[in-house]
Order: C-alpha cells, then structure tokens, then sequence
C-alpha cells in the first residue's frame, strides 16, 4: 500500500528521470534517438508507468523501495554519461571525422545478389512452417500457437538449423529496406514488400511477442538512418502500433486474453497483461535486492555465454550456468523477468552493474555516431538492432544473455556484405 512517504518519493524518481531525459535531449542537440536520449526516456516512462498502473489496474503492486529507485537511477546516469563521453570524443576527433566515410564505407547491397538471397529465403519458409507443424503435433496440444510455444519453450523439440531463417531474412529486409528507402523504384519496392512478409512469417512462428519488436526496432533504426523526412511523431505511431501488435499476439499465444474470449472480455486481462510485461519487472528486482539477497561473484548469469564457449572448448574448467529463464516469482503479479540490472548485481554486485551500463552506452553511442556519420549498411543494421536491448532493459537482460543471437546476426551481415564484394568484383 502507498503511504505518503512511497508517494513522495515515487515522485521525486519520476520528476529525476524526467529532468535526466531532458538534459540529454539538450546536450545530444535534440536527437531524440541518440542511445542516451532513448535510454534516459525509456526509464522516465516505465518508472512514471508503474506509478500510474500502482493506482489502476495493477492496485496490488506494492511501491519500490528507495535504494531500488536509487539502482535505477544511476544506471540510467552511467549510461548516458559513457554515451556522452563516447559522442564529446566523436565529434572532438576531427580525425575519425575526416575518414569515416573512407574507412566504413560499404556498397549497398547489388540488385541481383538481394533476388537470389531473398529467393533462399522464401524457398526456406515453408520447411520452417512444416517443422512448426510437426513441433505442435509433439505438443499434444489443440491450439496451433499455444502449442507450438509450449513444445519451443518447455518441450524437447526444436526447429534445428532452420531457426537461422529468421536473423538471415531480418538482415537481408534490412538492406532491402535501405536500398528502398535511397532509391524508391518499383522493383525495390517489390522486394521490400516480399522481404517483410517472409520476415513477419518466420516470426509469426516463433511465438515470440518481443521478436516482433526486433523487426520494428530495426525499420525504424533503418529509417532513422536513411530517411529525410524521419519525425518523433514516426516514434510515437511505432509506439502505439507495437502497443496493439503486442496485445494482439498476447491473445493469439494466451498471453493476457484468448482467442475464445469476446473483445470485451479480452480488454481487462489484455491490459492488466501488458502493464504486468512493462512494470512487474521492477518489484520483481526490489524484491530480489531486498530478500536475503547475495552476490555470487561467479558471471553465471551475464557471462553464461562465454563460460559455456569456455566449457566446450575445454579451455575453462566445467562450470555450471543459471538457466536463460528465471524462475517465476510474484509481485503479486506472476513474472520471471527483473530488469536489465538483475543479472549483474547477482554477478559480481551493483557497481559492476553500472560499469557495465556505462561500458553499453559507450558501444551504443559509437555505433549510433558512425552509423549518422557514415551511413555505413553494416554499422547502420548494428545500431538498429540494438535499439531492442536498449528498449527492453527495463524488462530483463538482453545483451548478454542474447549474445549467441547477436552473433548470428553479425555472421549474416557480414557474410552478405562479403558476397556482395565479391559479386561487385566479378563484374
């Protein structure tokens, strides 16, 4: 229950975050997706959110405590402040400036090489839909979806090699999407449709909501790079657009609502849903900071990945790894996720937490300065698709528990980018 106290000092964090978003606005000259801006924003909402939903439809959420809101609130400093000094030695450097478009220059991708590609991508899609069919029937399950994420997130079966499909296709949209957005011919333009249809395809059977928001992120980063006529006002129509695209899905996968519900019936459970997805998340990490709480001091958690690299390649001794999904605890409300920060701080405690905060706003930023700079296909793709860690962190990990994800993506950029070389040499 909310004292006067909680209120106060739930209102003294808002209006913080506000003014934190609002200085760097200012100082990154008003580009609002500068990482820092993004990420300062970000937090603003979700921390004025959880707020709002305390006394709505989530009256049950408890308020967070004072030293958790403090958390928050230096990550958000530590970022922003590793993207400013990243962004003050960028444009210090009259140097990197000079020879930036020289030194990250690649081609687009050429007309015929996105045909072909695209070509593998389309013929690809329907054994990813009959591997997605033979995955629901080993559910034992009625519905489609429900069964088919059921058997991928708690069975035995997987799609195997084809899971590749999804980052190839979303990389290859990508630089269709730029050689569109430059050139807005109608073969260009037939391809871009024909792209983001596979694309939307493969991750429709996924069953995975936030994939989509990894499509949506990356048009609008895309976008943001290659477009003139780029506006906050695209900003807030993708927010309202990937609002009703995830309640949707929600009640495609029985994910906050149900197909066999009426529109009415689904709007309480949809909403309570979504707003439990945005802000649970955060009683979740004050619960786990505040409950008998211990560092373990191992990177089981964000460094999983490469003590698991480590295992196989014998190069470390066998150590066991935390599981990628938490267990589900509640708040009241049920979540398994604890933001951005929980895995850190379980790691080696919070100040590593806001090293590595500070160390992601360094990497968001130089990719955001050479991607504007140069408007480079590959550093523009990377910038983009961090985009979703960075939107999601209020939510849970991404960046280093997906590192395995990211790495797929880089081996499809860069292999495209290395055929087009060689396509463009044999001319």
């Amino acid at each position: 229950m909310y004292h006067f106290e909680n209120i106060l000092t739930s209102l003294i964090f808002i209006v913080a975050h506000f003014l934190l978003f609002f200085l760097n606005y200012e100082l990154m000259k008003k580009k609002i997706m500068h990482p820092a801006v993004l990420f300062s924003l970000v937090w603003f909402i979700v921390v004025l959110l959880h707020f709002i939903f305390s006394f709505t439809i989530l009256n049950e959420l408890p308020p967070l405590r004072t030293s958790t809101y403090i958390v928050f609130f230096i990550g958000v400093i530590a970022f922003s402040f590793g993207a400013f000094i990243e962004t003050l030695l960028w444009q210090k450097n009259h140097t990197i400036q000079t020879t930036a478009t020289r030194t990250f220059a690649d081609k687009d991708i050429s007309l015929p090489l996105s045909i072909i590609l695209l070509s593998i991508s389309v013929i690809g899609l329907p054994f990813f839909l009959y591997k997605s069919y033979k995955i629901f029937i080993e559910s034992n399950i009625d519905t489609f979806f429900i069964g088919l994420r059921s058997e991928l997130l708690y069975g035995d079966e997987d799609i195997g090699a084809l899971k590749y499909l999804f980052p190839f296709s979303l990389v290859l949209y990508a630089f269709i999407l730029s050689s569109f957005l430059k050139d807005k011919k109608l073969i260009n333009r037939v391809l871009l449709i024909i792209s983001s249809l596979v694309t939307l395809a493969y991750a429709i059977f996924t069953t995975g909501r936030l994939i989509f928001l990894i499509i949506l992120v990356v048009y609008l980063g895309m976008r943001f790079i290659y477009s003139n006529h780029f506006s906050i006002k695209k900003i807030f129509r993708f927010v309202i657009f990937f609002m009703i695209l995830f309640i949707g899905l929600g009640i495609v996968y029985d994910k906050g609502g149900s197909t066999e519900d009426s529109i009415s019936d689904n709007i309480k459970p949809a909403a309570q849903g979504t707003a439990i997805y945005m802000v649970a998340s955060l009683n979740a990490l004050d619960r786990k900071l505040n409950n008998q709480f211990n560092v373990n001091y191992n990177g089981n958690n964000s460094l999983r990945f490469f003590i698991k690299l480590g295992n196989e390649l014998g190069m470390v001794k066998k150590a066991k790894v935390n599981d990628l999904i938490p267990p589900f605890i509640f708040t009241p409300y049920p979540t398994n996720v604890y933001t951005i920060y929980s895995s850190y701080i379980e790691d080696f405690g919070k100040f590593y937490a806001w090293f590595i905060m500070a160390f992601l706003g360094i990497i968001q930023a130089w990719l955001y300065n050479i991607a504007t700079t140069t408007k480079s296909l590959r550093y523009s793709f990377y910038y983009a698709i961090l985009l979703y860690p960075l939107l999601i962190s209020f939510f849970a990990d991404q960046y280093f528990a997906l590192v395995s994800f990211w790495l797929q993506f880089c081996f499809f950029v860069e292999a495209i980018i290395l055929l087009n070389k060689i396509w463009g040499l044999r001319k």
